[in-house]
């Protein structure tokens, strides 16, 4: 398949070799395993192959251990429930009355104490203290679908971050079963059940796979790529994004043979989909770096056959305006937008930082994200050319800027929607 207006562009952009590099990274890849681990070491081995140098870059993650856990409905009848436990939640093992608490309004957690609540929808920010402060033994979530199979879908994986917990001297018991399974229960009446999670909070290790392609007039100013190459667990991670690595591992190979005036800084960064940890850590730890990044792009999201693309500016609106303007000139269809966008450019935007997040929305129904279905059958090559040549003529626009089109500021709007993103407005 040729999409329309990348059949002449494309050839520095080689979709083929991008997507034998999915191929590579088929399987679950979650932050801070053996997995993460070995997909590090096959990014920096790419990178050699072309005779760029990576390092790879440790970084210390919050982590956690669930040893036996179960769920058991014993009145008015008697069924243990497959179930996932949240980690570093609280441990918990008892006997319970079941109540169901809706939306959890305030008239349904009337009489939530010591109890097992089920609940609809998940648990978030806004409701974990609300039902903190209930003294309920246990919150029950359901996972997926009521339509949903067994034999296709997983039961969804939840960890308490420190962000959520961390001002709080207790934490909640959670657990997720699937959707069908609490609606079953919904329909049987269930009264009481016995619950058990044993969780333990550890640590693990991450990494950033790191490379810089040296500017031959502007060295000392820095332009950022970031894609995240870590999967969320039970998915291999193809569209969410292994494509948008295999991306940034071919802008690598054209600006190493192509160098640039500015200083490229190449980031595959680990542990994304744990709370953006390695952009998080990149930040931390090349801190007196920062000053010299005029501008971060982010890839995130890409390959999906049926979809849309799009460009996220959080920075200046000339940014954005520079990218509408790209895409009519070039007669690309591209939704672009100012605004926050949850990935690996709202750590440098928190520091100022221009960032553009480029990538391809999946259509719906046709593409699946976050779950074992998002897979390689619903990826192709020439669908990840269509983002890479993108990609790769703004950063080339920008590596050949005599001054860039654009402040290195973070408008008030910007700054207002990354603090709410992370949270500081709440108290």
């Amino acid at each position: 398949m040729v999409y329309r207006y990348c059949e002449k562009e494309c050839f520095p952009m080689n979709g083929k070799r991008m997507y034998e590099l999915l191929e590579k990274m088929n399987y679950v890849r979650v932050g801070g395993t053996e997995e993460e681990k070995k997909t590090a070491e096959l990014l920096q081995a790419e990178c050699a192959s072309f005779g760029l140098e990576a390092k790879i870059e440790e970084f210390e993650i919050e982590d956690g251990e669930l040893g036996e856990c179960y769920f058991e409905v014993t009145e008015p009848y008697q069924k243990s429930y497959e179930m996932r436990a949240y980690k570093r939640c609280a441990s918990v093992e008892a006997e319970a009355e079941i109540l169901y608490v809706e939306d959890a309004l305030p008239a349904n957690l009337r009489n939530a104490k010591d109890k097992i609540l089920f609940i609809n929808g998940g648990l978030g920010y806004d409701k974990y203290e609300t039902f903190l402060k209930t003294g309920a033994k246990c919150i029950v979530m359901g996972s997926g679908s009521a339509l949903d199979r067994v034999e296709d879908t997983d039961i969804r994986f939840g960890m308490f971050r420190s962000q959520m917990t961390e001002k709080f001297e207790n934490r909640l018991s959670a657990l997720n079963v699937r959707t069908k399974d609490l609606f079953e229960m919904l329909v049987k009446g269930a009264k009481k059940a016995k619950v058990k999670i044993e969780s333990k909070d550890t640590t693990s290790t991450s990494r950033n796979v790191v490379a810089y392609i040296k500017g031959t007039e502007k060295p000392e100013e820095v332009i950022a790529l970031t894609a995240h190459y870590d999967s969320v667990p039970d998915s291999p991670g193809i569209y969410d994004n292994a494509a948008g690595s295999a991306i940034l591992m071919e802008l690598a190979r054209y600006f190493v043979a192509n160098p640039p005036r500015y200083t490229l800084c190449l980031i595959w960064t680990g542990s994304e989909e744990r709370g953006l940890l390695g952009s998080k850590a990149f930040v931390k730890d090349h801190e007196e770096e920062l000053k010299n990044i005029q501008l971060a792009v982010n890839f995130d999201l890409a390959g999906n056959i049926a979809g849309h693309e799009f460009s996220i500016v959080t920075g200046p609106e000339e940014l954005k305006g520079y990218l509408e303007v790209q895409a009519k000139e070039k007669g690309w269809a591209v939704s672009v937008s100012q605004d926050t966008y949850s990935s690996d450019g709202l750590p440098f935007a928190d520091n100022g930082i221009p960032a553009v997040s480029i990538g391809r929305f999946g259509a719906p129904d046709m593409s699946f994200i976050h779950d074992r279905r998002d897979q390689i059958q619903f990826v192709s090559a020439d669908a990840m050319e269509i983002t890479a040549v993108r990609a790769l003529d703004f950063v080339d626009r920008m590596d050949k800027a005599v001054m860039m089109p654009f402040e290195r500021t973070m408008p008030d709007n910007m700054k207002t929607k990354i603090d709410e993103y992370f949270r500081r407005n709440k108290k």
